[in-house]
């Protein structure tokens, strides 16, 4: 078997060149006559280990192969200078007729593309992008599905130069933005045609969102049929691949930039890693080759999407002559891969540790139910693998290798993994990768200690060519070699055993591994800032053999005096983090602390917390101010029993009972606890393995089988229990919520004027009618409202006004709620007609909810908008007249021409009812909308008795607040004499610093995963069109 490995030719090839001899045979591990092992001599003399493996590879380049690395130093190294060649070249040259990739889907679909079918669009993309003005070392973004478009997008922009950065589908806006806006991508590939598998806001949304953050774009190429945003060119794939015209390739330098990859640091945005299209190529082809044995003909199918580093690495492997084997979408039982690995004729299957648990947990058996005969080895990654999961695939899948890989995206390679001519031993990567000097440095404390810092000694081709941004290297050299100079320190712990295998025991710094996916803790701080009622977080990882991967997220929090970590604030903290970031943020449990541990200088430290969750010793507790909130974190219930360890294992009882076992499986197989009999059990935790897992553990427990749109229909506590039942939802009485119609408004209004007599305020009159039901900036209204009715008449009325917003660039559609009353003998069916209206893709606001309507608001997840209100009299910001007097244009013919496109359209929409208004100095300037308003308004009228009405100015918006503060009095004075005023009236957030004036709480409310409260106004609501 050794004789027949890539690797033996290929120690055959360097004996020729050197003049050593190093046996071949396993029993001597590769040992030379003189006791080296072929690997130690690889990583010695790395130089001539390089150039004889470039010679080895037969890669496509020209220029001279010597030097083959400038510097000893791994971190200024730089590899074979002379040397130009291109990536897609080497990946799409020779056999133009054999499969290159095959890509399936979650629906079933298949497409296949040959080496020459992907070359020739390669080719014609690259001329499209090449006219579109992309060159050498611009940076294109792609948003992409795991396809074949994505595999042409990223060929075609490594073919004209420019650098490629990709991720999932899956991500967040935020994250998405953090992300590439650094980067100033020229150019965006993305998906956007919806698919029944995705979870969260639409996809097409999110895209229009974050090219809508990326002010650098010229051009969109959509990667599929799906709908695109507008404000920049378009264009489609197919397309811009249907002309005859084709880029020729040209060769660059060896280190010129071929991928920019995200690694999530402990502090910060995620770190942007630039890689080099050579030291890129040459390393996969050393892996793929020598230590996984890829030969031409061969499928390679990886469990993988666009965001990870293994996108990357399975791509290379054209340049073997293998085929790809690609999947998109969802894992809908444990066969879902297995089936592909199949019918595909699969050689070698890529996976995770928590999908091989997965299928374990199911009791599925592969090589009972499939033929897998083409499958010589699986590799895994992503999380540590346990020994028992090599004994799982020796019984389930057969007496083939279980490989386990390491390495990362930093380096966008391995550190350890397979050889094809060394046994597997249970719970080992098999050897180090060859050419890389890795060792395992002991803590300074523990000098004896087996497990240490992995590190790398020597220079290594696929080690970044830096960071973007860091033009003196200082980050670089703070990622990576501060701790120990002049070595690659990578992050992780590892430990070496008399094998010369490697065990790996998780992360060394604060980057939490999530299932398989790194995320920075600071990633998950920055999203939690918008949640008020957390006043501290810490992420760290628990280790926890029963959880896929090995290892859970936990959140520690604290909150502010009073606060509860109820059941709504749990769900509330991990819907956010997987709308704004991504399904690995949201934790398996969130535990409320009374601290976080903090060094003496204030430092948060989470090695401590991470060490006290995990009961492990803490080190140097004496450099703690707070040491004894360590003993809190250890003893924490959230964090040591098994959640809802009360479950039943006995059959689903379809009683009273139902609900709770559900709650308790639930809370059991999802690592979260509590969870409502409501909560959405997608967006509770966002994870398809555990979400399937609950799914076969109720079909198995209630002996029925359940379609997986079926949770996907009915993703509750309740929803499950009424198809386990069997309920039809019968309508027991005759109240019932529906929409208003516009037959409906003369009813409404009766209502409404009924309402307003026993409140004693003013009733709805004709104008005030008119504008409320007949508002004009939105022709296609979802509604007029919402009624509660009791048989044929309305009793209870909810008011909505919509409108199409596009606020920083984000689009989606916002409601105000103007008016809820509910006639009192009906009183409990309240919040059954608010939640009925409630839409998980609208943005929803209630500018002046009652006392007792803003708990509701709350408890259905209504967040404050802006808390505090100024009132402003005459003269009272005197200093400010004393910059330069600023041009204030109030006439609407002068107005509208100086607003941007966006801002002309909220002209019109305003035009009857707002004065809008412009002040500009210099090249700058504020455009302000303001409502004349009086008196009974509650914003004012505690100033004066009831009695008096006196005119007010309300600003509803201000596009640029920092210059009407600098020229607040003029403006003041200009609004208050054209409206015939007394006083302007604003938020006070709306200021850089609050001016002086009357306070008073305003208690708006909010529900958006869109937008930010910062970002809403008062525009296009009930200020606008008076209900009086």
């Amino acid at each position: 078997m050794a004789d027949r490995s890539q690797l033996s030719y290929f120690i055959r090839h360097f004996e020729a060149g050197t003049g050593r001899s190093f046996a071949s045979s396993v029993a001597s591990l590769g040992k030379s006559e003189h006791g080296d092992d072929f690997h130690a001599f690889s990583a010695r003399e790395f130089r001539l280990f390089w150039q004889l493996f470039l010679d080895f590879s037969g890669l496509i380049h020209e220029g001279a192969a010597e030097p083959v690395c400038e510097g000893d130093d791994c971190e200024t190294a730089h590899f074979f200078p002379e040397l130009r060649l291109n990536y897609p070249e080497n990946l799409l040259s020779g056999f133009l007729e054999r499969p290159a990739v095959i890509a399936r889907t979650g629906d079933g679909q298949r497409d296949e593309l040959s080496r020459g079918e992907l070359r020739q669009r390669v080719l014609r993309l690259a001329c499209a992008l090449d006219r579109l003005g992309v060159r050498p070392g611009d940076r294109v973004a792609c948003i992409g599905r795991n396809n074949t478009g994505a595999i042409v997008a990223a060929l075609a922009a490594a073919t004209v130069g420019a650098v490629f950065s990709s991720c999932g589908p899956d991500m967040g806006v935020f994250a998405m933005v953090s992300r590439f806006a650094p980067l100033a991508p020229v150019v965006l590939f993305a998906n956007t045609r919806p698919e029944q598998w995705d979870v969260g806001a639409p996809l097409a949304e999110r895209v229009a969102e974050t090219a809508a953050g990326l002010l650098s774009l010229r051009a969109i190429i959509g990667l599929d049929d799906g709908p695109l945003a507008a404000g920049v060119e378009t264009h489609r794939l197919a397309e811009l691949t249907a002309t005859t015209e084709a880029f020729l390739w040209e060769r660059r330098n060896f280190n010129h930039p071929l991928f920019a990859m995200f690694s999530s640091g402990t502090t910060g945005a995620p770190k942007c890693i630039l890689h080099g299209t050579g030291g890129t190529l040459l390393e996969h082809v050393k892996e793929h080759r020598l230590h996984c044995d890829l030969r031409p003909g061969e499928r390679l199918f990886f469990q993988t999407s666009c965001g990870w580093m293994m996108w990357n690495w399975q791509l290379s492997a054209l340049a073997s002559c293998v085929e790809l084997v690609l999947y998109d979408g969802p894992l809908l039982a444990p066969e879902t891969l297995w089936r592909i690995v199949a019918e595909e004729r699969v050689s070698v299957f890529g996976t995770s540790p928590a999908y091989l648990r997965f299928c374990e947990d199911a009791n599925f058996s592969p090589r009972r139910q499939l033929d897998l005969d083409a499958l010589r080895s699986v590799l895994s990654t992503g999380s540590i693998l346990f020994p028992r999961q090599y004994d799982w695939v020796a019984a389930h899948v057969g007496g083939i290798p279980l490989q386990s890989i390491s390495g990362g995206t930093d380096i966008i390679g391995c550190f350890v993994l397979g050889h094809p001519d060394l046994p597997v031993h249970r719970g080992e990567a098999q050897c180090r990768s060859l050419g890389l000097d890795v060792r395992a440095v002991p803590p300074a404390d523990e000098p004896g200690s087996k497990v240490g810092e992995l590190v790398c000694a020597n220079p290594f081709p696929s080690r970044p060519i830096g960071l973007w941004n860091d033009p003196d290297g200082s980050r670089f050299h703070a990622a990576y070699f501060a701790q120990n100079p002049g070595m690659w320190t990578h992050g992780d712990l590892i430990e070496f055993t008399h094998n010369g295998g490697a065990r790996l025991h998780g992360r060394s710094d604060g980057v939490l591994n999530v299932r398989g996916v790194r995320v920075g803790p600071a990633e998950i701080y920055s999203i939690l800032q918008k949640i008020p009622e957390i006043t501290g977080a810490m992420a760290v990882e628990q280790a926890t053999e029963d959880e896929p991967g090995g290892s859970r997220l936990i959140l520690l929090v604290t909150l502010p005096p009073g606060a509860k970590l109820d059941a709504t604030l749990a769900a509330h903290i991990r819907a956010t983090l997987l709308a704004d970031g991504s399904a690995a943020m949201v934790p398996s449990r969130i535990a409320a602390v009374s601290a976080l541990p903090e060094t003496h200088n204030g430092k948060r430290s989470e090695a401590a917390a991470r060490a006290a969750v995990n009961r492990q010793p803490v080190r140097n507790r004496a450099a703690l101010r707070n040491p004894e909130c360590l003993d809190e974190i250890i003893s924490h219930p959230a964090l040591r029993a098994p959640l809802s360890a009360n479950a039943s294992p006995d059959r689903l009882p379809l009683d009273g009972r139902l609900e709770d076992e559900l709650r308790a499986l639930s809370e059991r197989i999802l690592e979260v606890s509590p969870i409502g009999r409501k909560d959405n059990l997608f967006t509770i935790r966002g994870d398809s393995l555990a979400n399937l897992n609950l799914l076969m553990e109720i079909e198995r427990r209630s002996g029925r089988r359940l379609p997986f749109e079926d949770l996907f229909a009915s993703p509750s506590i309740d929803g499950l229990a009424a198809l386990l039942r069997e309920e039809r939802t019968e309508q027991v009485s005759g109240i019932a919520v529906r929409r208003a119609a516009a037959s409906d408004v003369e009813e409404i209004c009766a209502l409404l004027n009924r309402a307003a007599s026993d409140s004693g305020s003013k009733p709805l009159g004709e104008g005030a009618r008119h504008r409320l039901f007949g508002y004009q900036w939105l022709n296609d209204k979802p509604d007029l409202g919402f009624v509660l009715v009791d048989e044929k008449e309305i009793v209870g009325f909810l008011g909505t006004i919509y409108a199409q917003r596009q606020i920083k660039g984000k689009k989606g559609m916002v409601c105000n709620f103007w008016f809820w009353y509910v006639r009192p003998m009906y009183r409990g069916w309240g919040t059954t007609l608010l939640s009925s209206a409630l839409r998980d893709d609208v943005t929803y606001t209630s500018l002046t909810p009652t006392m007792l309507s803003q708990r509701a608001f709350k408890t259905l997840g209504f967040q404050p908008l802006g808390s505090t209100m100024v009132v402003m009299l005459p003269c009272l910001h005197a200093e400010t007249l004393r910059h330069p007097q600023p041009r204030i244009v109030l006439d609407p013919r002068s107005v509208r021409p100086m607003l941007t496109e966006q801002q002309q359209r909220v002209f019109d929409d305003h035009a009857p009812y707002c004065l809008q208004l412009i002040a500009r100095e210099d090249h700058e300037q504020a455009y302000i909308v303001v409502k004349r308003r009086t008196a009974g308004v509650p914003v004012i009228s505690w100033l004066l008795p009831s009695a008096v009405r006196i005119p007010y100015s309300d600003v509803l918006h201000c596009s640029n607040p920092r210059l009407l503060a600098r020229h607040l009095e003029r403006v003041k004075l200009a609004v208050m004499r054209h409206q015939k005023t007394v006083l302007l009236v604003a938020d006070a957030e709306l200021f850089p610093e609050r001016p002086r004036g009357l306070t008073r709480t305003a208690p708006a409310l909010y529900r958006s995963s869109l937008f930010r409260p910062d970002e809403l106004d008062k525009l296009y609501s009930e200020f606008v069109l008076p209900t009086s």
